[in-house]
């Protein structure tokens, strides 16, 4: 009776057994889930902030530039460095959540969009058994309206030539950028004196750019210059370089219109004076600084507001040439 006994009850304790094993393979199935979904959720905040932080990086950057005077070396360089120490700083806060987050900066460098800067980054994220790498490759907007992102080069160029001022958003020369053309040998220079040109960039919706001049009276131009758009431009420098104080480079950059200041008279067709392309202002490289023909964009009754264009840029941007 006891080997009967025995035998009876021997298939529960077996039973029991096999439910407990059972309920610990679920509680470390669902543990192991609740963990990868925790680490899945952290990987997506890293990836989300690293945007938002990178944009603060290149902010910052422009601001020391503009502030200071003084170009960067190494533009790519000096922000992936410092675009590094802010995610290490971010990703710090994991491991208190039995986390170890971590975020490598591969490289920072042109975008196929000169009005981007594109980094690559890898994520990865552990917690205990389970890891989780990601690749990226993110573009940053330069033209984000609610976080702007400033021009640094007019402050290389014209700093040590005069007082500069910012006007809300704009940079208002003064005798600076006259100073600065003049200590090039350039002519006409004092057509520049009391300029102004964009202070953050933003970009111009008049696309195809012919449309700044098929317009009636050229509205679209006159709408651009005092919104102060930017344009992209095969001659132009693009933001990394118009860091390091180059006003022109050899990669798919951008342009705007530098501004002269409005006159009580308007001189006659053939007055000429530096191109006011912002390439062609700040090209310091050898001839590129060349002459444009004055046109009269806009009259108040009492101010003539103009530009000086080269036929060029007169065909690009839809105005009569000369």
């Amino acid at each position: 009776m006891s080997i009967f006994s025995f035998l009876l009850i021997l298939p529960v304790f077996i039973l029991l057994i096999v439910m407990v094993d059972v309920v610990g393979q679920e509680n470390e199935i669902q543990q192991s889930t609740l963990n990868s979904h925790e680490i899945l959720v952290v990987s997506q905040d890293v990836e989300v902030n690293s945007l938002i932080i990178g944009r603060e990086v290149l902010r910052d950057e422009s601001l020391k530039v503009i502030n200071s005077g003084h170009p960067l070396s190494n533009s790519r360089k000096e922000i992936k460095d410092e675009f590094q120490q802010r995610m290490d700083l971010f990703c710090s806060r994991y491991p208190a959540n039995g986390m170890e987050v971590k975020c490598e900066i591969l490289r920072v460098d042109n975008s196929y969009d000169p009005f981007s800067v594109e980094f690559k980054s890898k994520i990865t994220v552990e917690k205990g058994a389970l890891k989780h790498k990601l690749n990226m490759s993110h573009n940053i907007s330069l033209t984000n309206g609610s976080y702007p992102i400033y021009d640094p080069l007019p402050s290389v160029k014209c700093k040590t030539h005069g007082n500069m001022t910012i006007g809300g958003d704009r940079i208002v020369y003064g005798s600076s950028l006259a100073k600065y053309l003049e200590s090039r040998g350039v002519k006409n220079f004092k057509a520049y004196e009391n300029a102004t040109s964009p202070l953050s960039i933003k970009k111009c919706p008049y696309d195809p750019y012919i449309l700044h001049g098929n317009s009636k009276d050229l509205v679209n131009l006159k709408n651009c210059i005092e919104n102060g758009f930017y344009h992209e431009s095969s001659d132009g420098s693009c933001f990394l370089c118009r860091l390091e104080g180059k006003g022109v480079c050899s990669h798919y950059g951008m342009e705007t219109f530098i501004i002269p200041a409005p006159s009580l008279s308007l001189s006659n067709n053939s007055s000429k004076a530096p191109s006011s392309s912002d390439h062609v202002i700040f090209n310091d490289t050898g001839d590129g600084t060349y002459s444009g023909q004055e046109i009269l964009y806009f009259f108040d009754g009492k101010e003539y507001f103009k530009l000086y264009l080269d036929n060029s840029h007169r065909s690009k941007y839809g105005l009569p040439v000369c």
